[in-house]
């Protein structure tokens, strides 16, 4: 039983060394993260009093200023699609939803409307009309942002996009939203490749550019001018080759000129507190609880080892391999019989 048990024991020691190193993986992070925050805090508490005194620190990270309010929308109207079990899916007739609609634009011209702007870089490109943006147009991607008409147009114009990536393609497909009539959403694979000067300094590097699925869009007001541009939303970060920044962002990634920064190299950078959240429930995997649990099954795996298949893990086996039970049994009625009676 001894021979028998011992590799079965190796996984259970490994279970218990792994939850040992996570704990105390999880407390170094854990006291990393402590010392941050308290850093962090401290470092807040004076950016704020400078800001307060020099009126500083406007539309920054934890200052930004509000984003447009949601102007139309059509109450959902379900599909009679049903699951075997008689409940709904819950996925809406478009049509139907649709038909509510009060804005004043049909979505064939919302979306040829959005084409148009893309068409002409925002009104940016040479020739373009600026007024397809609203004067009280923002720009709202996942960092940067919300950002005004004067300052995006400003900001996009400098990078002169086309020059820089001369083949690039969005690699795009267009839906006006049926719950919010007056947005367009489009779905980009955008492709290039970086041949030309991105932004009047960085010279051409040859490299391919492969930008992840991104959800963007355009809100219209009722003059047909986009008034909120929303961009750069990565939907699957392990497609293309910028670890899933998207936007102008992900271009600078791809052609090897990440920004200096955690928003700028990869779509998810995790915390601190994160990952010794992460350790600590792996020490919980490692002790038995919890549905990925590696201990409970290698205690079991070694209990049956020890007891023997289709026993009772509650009956404690001696060094001969008989239960307390068939111990008192072979004590009345002799080990013959018993011999008999299993057989």
């Amino acid at each position: 039983a001894g021979r028998q048990s011992a590799p079965i024991l190796v996984p259970f020691a490994e279970a218990m060394g792994s939850a040992v190193g996570n704990c105390l993986t999880g407390l170094l992070l854990s006291g990393s993260d402590l010392a941050v925050s308290l850093t962090k805090g401290v470092t807040y508490c004076l950016v704020d009093v400078v800001d307060k005194i020099f009126g500083s620190g406007h539309n920054t990270v934890r200052k930004k200023v509000e984003w447009h309010p949601q102007r139309y929308s059509n109450a959902p109207v379900y599909s009679e699609v049903k699951h075997s079990d008689g409940s709904r899916l819950g996925d809406l007739d478009v049509e139907k939803t649709m038909a509510q609609s009060k804005f004043p634009i049909s979505p064939e011209q919302l979306v040829l409307k959005a084409k148009q702007i893309l068409a002409g870089e925002f009104g940016t490109a040479k020739g373009a009309e600026p007024a397809v943006l609203a004067e009280d147009f923002q720009f709202v991607a996942p960092i940067v942002g919300p950002l005004g008409k004067a300052e995006f147009m400003k900001a996009f114009g400098s990078f002169k996009l086309k020059e820089a990536v001369p083949d690039i393609a969005d690699n795009s497909w267009f839906q006006v939203d049926p719950l919010e009539p007056n947005r367009v959403w489009f779905f980009s694979r955008a492709t290039g490749t970086h041949t030309g000067t991105l932004a009047n300094k960085f010279p051409a590097t040859g490299k391919r550019i492969e930008l992840p699925p991104q959800a963007q869009s355009m809100l219209f007001n009722e003059k047909g001018e986009c008034y909120t541009l929303t961009v750069g939303y990565c939907m699957d970060k392990r497609i293309g080759n910028t670890e899933g920044v998207g936007g102008v962002f992900g271009i600078v990634k791809a052609v090897g000129l990440a920004l200096p920064f955690p928003e700028g190299q990869r779509l998810y950078t995790p915390s601190l507190r994160f990952e010794a959240f992460e350790r600590f429930a792996k020490v919980g995997e490692a002790l038995g609880f919890g549905p990925n649990a590696k201990a409970k099954e290698a205690r079991q795996e070694c209990q049956a080892s020890v007891l023997g298949p289709g026993s009772n893990p509650g009956e404690r086996r001696s060094v001969h391999g008989t239960t307390q039970k068939e111990s008192h049994r072979s004590a009345r009625m002799g080990l013959g019989q018993i011999v008999a009676e299993v057989a």
